[in-house]
């Protein structure tokens, strides 16, 4: 049996804390650091932006793929 260490009970409990605090806003579980963009975050160049960009992308191919499933299943189901 393992035993627990003392880190790892407290880690444990700030996460449970953290996790139930009503003070943080609904997207903070999906986007993390969304209250920290800026303008700044936006400038060519910044490996912020390459990252906006880039999941911008993968964004938009998932709705993309999901448009397609969609529509073959309508496709095949009236057939």
């Amino acid at each position: 049996m393992v035993q627990a260490q003392d880190g790892d009970q407290e880690t444990t409990d700030a996460s449970v804390r953290r996790a139930s605090d009503p003070s943080d806003p609904p997207l903070q579980s999906v986007l993390p650091n969304f209250d920290r963009m800026s303008r700044s975050s936006f400038r060519k160049g910044t490996v912020s932006r390459r990252r906006i960009v880039r999941a911008a992308i993968v964004f938009v191919e998932l709705a993309v793929v999901i448009a397609v499933i969609l529509i073959g299943a309508t496709w095949l189901a009236s057939r």
